[in-house]
Parts: structure tokens; sequence; C-alpha cells
């Protein structure tokens, strides 16, 4: 069967960079990280922080079906192409179907709130980030605690987000995360073609941009120091 190239090579190392480095995060969150453990986890978050801007810039100047023209659409065809699924009637679409690119704008917009409530909360924790002392210390303890709602959240999303991919792997009978792997799917209609190419500068060109802005927010960065741990009786010395 003839294949055609749908994902552009950004579009899918964003993707999969975005899912290790929030899935880091949120690992590297429990407790009240300090150390090497809160480097890890702002590491992470920084990382998100520079895949979100590329991927929000690349969903203009990226590829075809990568840009938000082409797969943003309203409320009322995410919910009709969901009840065509439910029914196992959905259309296949080349691109991001209707419901999916619902949550995939669900999904940019939680990561976006995730990250700026991760910045303003930075400096709870004794450390501090490009965003600390922006908020006094009680709203930043608040921030704090959405910021950990959010993470959830994102896990939540991300879960259905799987479901759905699930579903319409199956209803389609073909494995869409291989797609988003190889770039490629099936081409079922003759019409089906390869889709739009653009310029490599411009990937390379976000790259030299956002490192810039990577560099700057990790010269602004202090990483609190772990907590001494304090001997406990049993280990303070010799038993008699």
């Amino acid at each position: 069967m003839r294949r055609i190239a749908v994902w552009d090579l950004a579009t899918r190392i964003v993707h999969w960079l975005l899912v290790a480095a929030v899935a880091l995060a949120y690992l590297m969150s429990s407790g009240r990280p300090a150390g090497t453990t809160f480097l890890i986890h702002v590491a992470a978050g920084y990382l998100v922080v520079l895949l979100l801007l590329f991927r929000l810039a690349w969903g203009f100047v990226g590829g075809e079906h990568a840009r938000f023209r082409d797969f943003v659409r309203g409320p009322r065809a995410a919910f009709d192409y969901a009840k065509a699924l439910l029914a196992g009637a959905a259309p296949r679409f080349i691109g991001h179907n209707p419901a999916g690119s619902a949550m995939i704008v669900l999904l940019l917009a939680t990561l976006a709130l995730l990250v700026a409530t991760g910045l303003l909360a930075e400096g709870i924790t004794g450390g501090g980030g490009p965003l600390s002392g922006v908020l006094p210390p009680a709203a930043a303890r608040m921030v704090g605690e959405v910021h950990q709602l959010l993470g959830n959240a994102i896990l939540m999303l991300a879960g259905i987000h799987v479901a759905g991919v699930a579903v319409e792997s199956l209803l389609h009978r073909e494995n869409l995360a291989a797609a988003m792997i190889t770039g490629r799917k099936p081409a079922r209609r003759r019409e089906d073609a390869d889709a739009g190419r653009v310029p490599a500068w411009r990937a390379l060109l976000l790259l030299a941009l956002l490192a810039a802005i990577g560099a700057a927010m990790a010269a602004a960065t202090t990483i609190p120091a772990a907590s001494p741990r304090v001997p406990t009786p049993a280990s303070s010395g010799p038993r008699r």
C-alpha cells in the first residue's frame, strides 16, 4: 500500500520529547524536592517550556498538518466526531481529527498553565527562577498548589488522549502511534498526497531562539540545597 508523509520530523521529535519531559518532571515532583531531585524537576520543566514554545510557533510556520489552521475546529465539530466515533462510524482524517484536535488544544493550554504556575511558584522551595518574586509568598504558595493539581490533570488528559488514539487506531485499522514515529500513514484514496514540506531553516531558527531563552532561564535559576539528614536515635551512636 502506498504510504504518504504526514508528520514532519520536528513535530514528531517535539511530541515525544514533551511526553518524556512531562513524565520526568512529574516523577521528580513528589514530596518537597530539593538538591538533585529539584534540579531534575526544574530542568524537565524548563524543557517543557521550550518545547511548548516551539510547538506553538510551529503551529504557524511548521508542516502542513502541524499548523493550527489545518486541524483546529470548533467544539461542535469535535462533539459530532466523538459521537460518530462511539457509533463506530467516524470518518478517517489524514491529520488530526476534530476530537483529537480539541484534545491537543486542551493539552497545550493545560501545559501552558502548568509551566506558568511552576515558574511563578518556583521560589517557595527555597531556590529561585526567572519568575520568582513576581508574586508575594502567600500567593506563590497558592499558585504552587494549583501547579500540583495541573500536574495531575495533565496526566488524566494524556490518558484520555491515548485512549482516543487506541480507539481510532482500532476503528481505522492503522497504528496512529507508529505514524507519529515514522511520520507516514497509508494512502487509501487516490487524492491522498504527501503533506507540504517546510524549509529546515525555520526549525533551526526557532531552536537558536529557544536556546537563548533556555540559557537565560538557567542563568536566573538557583537550586535549593537538600536538607541534611537528621540521624535517628538508633543510628546516632553505638548501642550499649
